[in-house]
């Protein structure tokens, strides 16, 4: 046996979908196939000089120079696309050492490669192509180096990447056809993308998240950074403890962008400043997780099951204010969740069982005396030197510089966000000046002896004399601006803000000040420019904003304009800028909730508050918030004010019931619309009447009284009909065939449907057409007229996607499902089913969403997977039941039929009873991740 090291050229080829391409083709004409592809892959190695090494799947091929084995894999695709069945491959290079060695010859004959290539240059080549898509060449960065400036190729790279095995991430590279568009190829076990983010290797992994983006590089904190890593692989708790102006939240987030990779459910931020009332921050939580209320199970409950089994990171930030709502949910979470880990900042501890507290203290500061060299290692000192950097970009830590630089950095004690308040300063001061203005005022500081305390008055003093180098008028702003919550745009800051003696017009140059100040951060948004404050500084500007006796006007002024605000919410959701309006609704959520809060405050105007609720009622119901909304009237309804205003008190009455609706809450919708619509009779008001009267026809529905509903549909025509209010008028139309229809009257269905589809067609009322279309095409689904409800489907679908309507697209998603059900079509079945499902979870159609797990039952059997579907079928059931929901008869029907079909599936009752005993304690977010990964191998159930 001989052997030779060397550098050499690795070309490492697979055929993708061989194994698919096997089944379909059967044995024999897929050896034609293997022969047609190994002729022309043998074919073209002389002309680019290459050597066949092995092959299985694809080959392992050896070049003496790189560029020849581009040209062989940009001519072997090309090549593989022209054969009679046309084949993809992908191809991985790489260049390196190689150890060649040669078979003996007996070894030969007897069926032994003539040459071995060992070495680490093979795997690596490996994970190389093990990443790349059909058609694709990828180059390792030593492979890329080898090849120069490639003929007639362009060159892309696809960043640095991890490969297990290796001890440093690889950039890779693709060549290829200047006309072919370069795709990222994706993560895999082996293989995932990593970047480079202030010197450390983070992983980019396609998991969900909310981490919010840093503008400025994380500096400093090594160890605390290592030590938060450790606490959380291991401590169920972890609780970054110190005072404000610290940097906990950011390093908190900074262990959190660190750690995604080991939470493959999700990373998620809940940031706990702007909530004033403790009730909302499990509401809070439960809306960054998707998580939606359930019948018969806390809301709480809720976040616990579906954490249950996931894995999972979480970040509390803030939560100084709301100890005890904080500490109730982490210690819940513990509890139920065992693969959950929580990160949270608080000026004090939990308090929960396996909290495990860690103390962030200042950065350290130097010492007197220390070098230029040993100055520049400081962390301290590299943070403010960046941050100084920032606003005078010619700052230099040098020589003449770093007696001044140590003697203030020591002065701030290494408090982060003194020192970025601080560098901020250097676009107006020398550092001798800040030096000697600090120096006489913390000569004056006095107080407590312990060193937290004194830190705290450190920063307050600070925070003072940043404030007080302010002109007037950036004093007067930044005290206004404090009544903000989660941030402000330049419309609300000039709304609010604007009023004597500050000039509306002068806003944008004040805001930039502080902007250049450090006391205001702005970010760009798709939607223009957004301002906020951290919360140390927004609580100092709250205090002086209190103490100048304004804080309750201010409140005021705030409340008004985002009233102003949430009506024009209210009517673009109406339109074809849902979703836009649903974006800068969920936007200024804090806000709203903010001006909620003052109007209920001391000096607040509750009338407003309820004027808030009634413009926000659809916000609430699409985006999932109708129990917080439904707490909120609750507390309305109990105000004294409200209760003496026959007019607010029906208006408190009416959300309260669309909302208890829209969670199918029927019998509580059906009490408050029944007291509603006596007060409105009372008011002989015949529009308000008329609505109340359509929304109970709904709900009356819901509770199987199709007589009543009838009964309350009809008076509402004729009221709408006697205000000339049409788009009543079209919705009642198609309320009346939805009852009809419901009671399994064909003919007296599709008369009022198309009366109510040809109305809503001439007043071009999107939504009422769409949904008109949609009842008609289910007319025709229970008739048997398949081609027929498809086509009505399809143009309820195009309706709705052109106004931005996505809770009626998921309708009609669900709709067109069925027929595909129906169809045995299981690609577009399982697609369309789980889209509409995903979207009913997401905006809380609890109605719906059960329908749609019963139709993933019959996709379960449609799928081959009879006990998924049975277990999928027992939860549906037994959430139905706890809902107390019921179904129409010919819904009832179909049911019946599916149960006899699962049972037909069965070989015998245990086959049956196992499953649908088991899954009857499942939870709607176990059933939603089951039916989910239905059509996935992995998601059978056994």
């Amino acid at each position: 046996m001989n052997a030779q090291h060397d550098t050499k050229a690795l070309l490492l080829t697979d055929v993708v979908d061989s194994t698919q391409l096997s089944e379909a083709l059967g044995d024999a004409a897929m050896a034609q196939v293997w022969t047609d592809h190994d002729r022309v892959a043998r074919d073209l190695l002389p002309p680019w000089r290459g050597r066949e090494i092995d092959k299985t799947d694809g080959m392992l091929l050896l070049f003496d120079a790189a560029a020849d084995a581009v040209g062989y894999a940009q001519a072997y695709h090309r090549a593989l696309a022209a054969l009679p069945v046309p084949l993809r491959a992908r191809a991985g290079l790489h260049v390196g050492p190689v150890l060649l060695r040669e078979n003996a010859a007996a070894d030969v004959m007897r069926g032994a490669k003539p040459l071995e290539v060992d070495g680490l240059a093979k795997p690596t080549a490996a994970r190389v192509m093990a990443i790349a898509r059909g058609g694709q060449t990828l180059l390792s960065a030593e492979a890329r180096a080898a090849l120069g400036t490639p003929d007639g190729c362009r060159l892309d790279s696809h960043g640095h990447w991890m490969m297990k095995g290796l001890s440093a991430p690889v950039e890779i590279f693709e060549v290829g056809p200047p006309e072919q568009l370069p795709t990222a190829p994706p993560d895999g076990d082996k293989v995932y993308r990593v970047v480079q983010v202030d010197g450390r290797w983070l992983p980019v992994q396609a998991i969900p998240n909310n981490l919010p983006q840093q503008s400025t590089p994380f500096i400093g904190r090594e160890q605390e950074l290592r030590d938060i890593k450790a606490l959380l692989g291991s401590a169920r708790l972890v609780t970054l403890l110190g005072m404000g102006g610290l940097g906990k939240t950011r390093l908190s987030l900074q262990a959190a962008a660190e750690l995604m990779h080991q939470f493959p459910d999700g990373v998620w931020f809940l940031d706990l400043a702007p909530i004033s009332d403790p009730a909302l921050a499990l509401a809070e939580a439960a809306q960054v997780l998707g998580v939606r209320e359930e019948p018969e199970r806390s809301l709480l409950q809720s976040v616990c099951s579906f954490l249950q089994t996931r894995r999972v990171l979480m970040v509390f930030d803030n939560c100084e204010h709301l100890i005890k709502p904080a500490a109730e949910m982490a210690h819940a979470i513990v509890r139920a969740a065992p693969h959950v880990r929580l990160a949270a900042s608080s000026r004090e501890a939990l308090r929960i069982p396996g909290e495990h507290a860690y103390l962030v203290q200042p950065l350290p500061v130097p010492r007197a005396g220390d070098d230029l060299a040993t100055l520049r290692q400081s962390t301290a000192v590299r943070l403010f030197v960046a941050r100084a950097q920032a606003h005078r970009p010619g700052f230099e830590l040098d020589e003449a510089q770093a007696p001044a630089v140590a003697e203030l950095v020591a002065r701030l004690e290494g408090i982060p966000l003194a020192l970025e308040l601080v560098a901020a300063r250097l676009r107006t001061l020398s550092l001798a000046d800040i030096n000697r203005r600090l120096g006489n005022r913390f000569k004056l500081l006095t107080g407590g002896s312990q060193v937290l305390q004194q830190r705290q008055q450190s920063l307050r003093a600070l925070v003072d004399w940043s404030y007080d180098l302010l002109p007037e008028a950036e004093q007067l702003l930044l005290q206004r601006l404090a009544v903000f919550r989660g941030g402000l745009d330049m419309e609300a800051a000039e709304a609010v803000c604007g009023g004597t003696p500050l000039d509306v017009d002068a806003v944008l140059d004040l805001l930039g000040a502080l902007v250049e100040k450090s006391l205001l951060m702005q970010a760009e948004t798709a939607d223009g420019m957004r301002y906020q404050m951290l919360e140390t500084i927004r609580e100092y500007a709250l205090e002086k904003l209190a103490a100048a006796g304004t804080l309750e006007a201010m409140g005021g002024q705030h409340g008004a304009h985002y009233f102003a605000f949430a009506k024009l919410g209210r009517d673009g959701l109406h339109g074809p800028q849902q979703g836009y309006w649903l974006g800068r609704l969920e936007t200024e959520q804090d806000n709203l909730r903010a001006a909620t809060g003052h109007a209920l405050g001391p000096g607040g105007n509750p009338i407003l508050a309820l004027k808030l609720a009634v413009a926000l009622q659809g916000f609430w119901i699409l985006r999932g918030y109708s129990g917080e909304g439904r707490a909120l009237l609750r507390g309305l309804l109990a105000l004294p004010a409200v209760q003496a205003d026959a007019q607010a008190h029906a208006h408190a009455l009416y959300v309260a019931a669309a909302l208890a609706w829209s969670q199918s809450d029927h019998a509580a919708a059906l009490a408050d619309l029944q007291t509603c619509l006596a007060l409105r009779r009372q008011r002989d008001n015949p529009f308000d009447v008329a609505a109340t009267l359509s929304t109970l026809a709904l709900t009356r529905l819901g509770c199987a009284d199709a007589a009543g509903a009838l009964a309350a549909d009809h008076e509402a025509l004729q009221l709408f009909q006697l205000c000339g209010n049409q788009v009543g008028e079209a919705t009642v139309q198609l309320q009346l065939g939805q009852i009809h229809a419901w009671c399994g009257a064909a003919a007296q269905a599709a008369t009022h449907l198309q009366a109510a589809l040809q109305l809503a067609r001439q007043i071009k009322h999107l939504e009422t057409e769409a949904e008109a279309e949609l009842s008609l095409a289910q007319l025709d689904f229970e008739a048997g007229a398949l081609g027929a409800a498809e086509a009505g489907l399809a143009r309820s679908l195009k309706i709705c996607l052109a106004a931005g309507d996505r809770r009626g697209a998921a309708h009609a998603l669900w709709w067109l499902g069925k027929l595909d059900l129906l169809a045995g079509r299981q690609a577009p079945a399982c697609e369309r089913l789980a889209e509409a499902l995903s979207a009913f979870n997401a905006f809380d159609m609890r109605e719906h969403l059960l329908g749609c797990l019963e139709d993933h039952a019959a996709l379960g059997l449609l799928l081959e997977q009879p006990q998924a579907a049975i277990a999928l079928a027992s939860c549906t059931q037994q959430l139905r039941e706890n809902a107390r929901l019921t179904r129409p008869r010919l819904a009832q029907g179909r049911w019946q039929a599916l149960l006899a079909r699962l049972r037909a599936a069965s070989p015998d009752e245990a086959f049956f009873e196992a499953p649908w005993q088991q899954a009857r304690d499942w939870d709607t977010a176990q059933a939603l991740r089951r039916a989910l990964t239905l059509a996935l191998p992995a998601g059978r159930l056994h």
